[in-house]
């Protein structure tokens, strides 16, 4: 079997009066890039980048323009090789950021491929399933845009996740201190406590300000304190966490196992969240689990993604193993966009239903999944 062609999409969608802050930004629309991997045995295989922050267009002419020609004529299911191949062919230019998240799309694809030519989902070629459905978390809870009160926004839809039968959401903060803490206490104070409450700063935080957030909200049961400071402040990581009750996660905008190597063997988190489709893809995510697991740190996959994404990630998430290993290992949760989006849910024509605080591993060859056409060719745009 050999490769025959490459192609890549953008889809965008805007947001209106759903539009949604962050403590570093607002989001106006939504967008994606995907890439489609075509065999000369008509097999074809599906990826998605996740490019936080930039636009999609650049990543996506990166998967067509850079490595799709790299590819053509090449065996698919040589995804070790190919993946050295596309790293070290771009290793001049970068080692971190587009050219990565483009890799791991095409990474993603190659699995996807793999999977469907050999009839098992790509879980099964990781080394089989722990798990067969994923314990899920909300994520939303960002700033509304159009609603005066925030908080009281916010705590609707905190109800709403709560009535939806979520176990966890994760709230944004960053704020300033006063203000997170009056919207932790807010949350925790409608959903009570017997739900898990997680709390994300996109990184807005000197270590001073980090440091006093967490120890404000201690009291509220915040299961971990995400994304604090800028990424490259390690020493501020390690500071923080040494005086911190909270446990700290990052790493979500890491890349491959050189990148989350300082932050393991310095153990500067207790969690980390690589993304799949920037940090690598299966192949890169694999060595990334294996230096958390040789470190006894947890990792917690981040996902932003649409179907396709989601897809992928849950069939990564099925095979890691139970944290730590005990007679009664807590469950590990997988992170659920609920955020506003014009067609995360609807890329595919498989659904993901929540169902008792949980949704099922794809089963199905591959990722699992068929793209819905007629979606994505209504929200592609031009590159």
């Amino acid at each position: 079997m050999k490769i025959i062609g490459l192609e890549s999409f953008v889809l965008q969608g805007s947001l209106g009066e759903n539009s949604f802050g962050w403590a570093t930004g607002i989001a106006h629309q939504r967008q994606t890039a995907l890439c489609l991997v075509t065999t000369d045995e008509g097999i074809r295989g599906v990826g998605e980048a996740y490019y936080y922050g930039g636009p999609s267009k650049i990543v996506a002419g990166f998967m067509r323009d850079v490595y799709g020609p790299v590819l053509v004529g090449r065996d698919p299911l040589d995804t070790s090789i190919l993946w050295d191949l596309l790293y070290n062919r771009t290793r001049d230019q970068g080692t971190k950021g587009l050219p990565i998240c483009a890799l791991s799309a095409i990474d993603i694809a190659l699995w996807d491929i793999k999977g469907k030519a050999l009839g098992l989902p790509v879980y099964k070629l990781l080394g089989g399933a722990y798990r067969d459905k994923a314990l899920v978390y909300a994520t939303g809870l960002f700033e509304s845009q159009s609603q005066p009160d925030k908080k009281r926004a916010l705590v609707e839809e905190a109800l709403g996740y709560k009535k939806d039968g979520f176990p966890a959401m994760k709230l944004k903060v960053g704020y300033g201190v006063e203000r997170d803490v009056e919207y932790v206490k807010a949350i925790r104070e409608a959903i009570g406590y017997d739900l898990k409450l997680m709390i994300d700063a996109n990184r807005a935080y000197t270590v001073a300000e980090a440091i006093r957030l967490a120890r404000e909200v201690e009291g509220y049961k915040i299961s971990w304190f995400e994304s604090p400071l800028p990424p490259e402040d390690i020493d501020g990581l390690l500071e923080l966490k040494q005086k911190s009750l909270v446990p700290i996660a990052g790493g979500k905008d890491e890349f491959t196992r050189y990148g989350f190597r300082d932050l393991i063997v310095r153990r500067a988190v207790d969690i980390i969240e690589p993304n799949l489709g920037a940090a690598g893809g299966f192949t890169e995510m694999m060595k990334i689990s294996a230096l958390a697991s040789a470190f006894n740190i947890q990792l917690t996959p981040y996902v932003r993604n649409t179907n396709v994404g989601l897809a992928a990630s849950l069939q990564f998430f099925a095979t890691l193993p139970p944290f730590p290993d005990r007679r009664y290992p807590g469950e590990n949760y997988f992170e659920l966009d609920r955020s506003p989006h014009p067609f995360r849910d609807s890329v595919t024509q498989e659904k993901f239903l929540i169902q008792d605080g949980h949704i099922p591993i794809p089963q199905n060859p591959g990722l699992g999944i068929t793209l819905d056409w007629d979606i994505i060719k209504k929200h592609q745009v031009a590159f």
